[in-house]
């Protein structure tokens, strides 16, 4: 087995940072911040939300692409590929993907709540970190995919903006 860093990682990271984003703008731009207890909370619950989205998602699609190529090679049944090497490989695989997503998610939540732990009051910093990261991680998918790196940053920061607005109308933690 393979272990593929990239994908569990720039998912990891990004849930991590849009979680954080969602749920702690509202406390960071109407200048309540974050106390440290409730930035562990936030990434505890980024880093289990995208554990389990991750494995789900990636254990069905390993499995759909082992459905899919049994059907090309006209097997009646993908039940023993699944119970032999090539299912446990899928399980693993998908296994050690979570775990490299959980520990992302759980550090890229940190992205926008570490700064507003240092720096109290301050709203700049908190969503430039957020920004910049979302940025760089736009910048390394556009290596990857053979993208255009400005579209691929613009978007990803597009969207932190775009969640940044929505966590604080929606204000779920003040």
């Amino acid at each position: 087995m393979k272990i593929k860093f990239l994908f569990p990682t720039s998912i990891g990271l990004s849930d991590g940072i849009i979680t954080a984003l969602i749920l702690a703008s509202g406390g960071i731009l109407n200048g309540s911040g974050i106390d440290p207890f409730l930035a562990i909370k936030i990434s505890f619950g980024s880093a289990f939300a995208g554990t389990f989205s991750y494995f789900i998602a990636q254990y069905a699609g390993l499995n759909e692409e082992l459905h899919r190529i049994a059907k090309q090679l006209n097997l009646k049944s993908t039940s023993y590929l699944l119970k032999g090497k090539l299912g446990n490989e899928i399980f693993r695989e998908s296994l050690v993907g979570s775990i490299i997503a959980a520990i992302c998610s759980f550090f890229g939540a940190l992205i926008p709540l570490f700064p507003s732990l240092i720096i109290k009051n301050n709203l700049i910093i908190p969503l430039a970190f957020s920004y910049v990261s979302l940025g760089i991680l736009g910048l390394f998918i556009s290596k990857t995919t053979s993208g255009k790196a400005p579209f691929w940053m613009s978007v990803m920061i597009g969207i932190g903006i775009i969640v940044t607005i929505a966590g604080f109308y929606l204000k779920l933690i003040v």
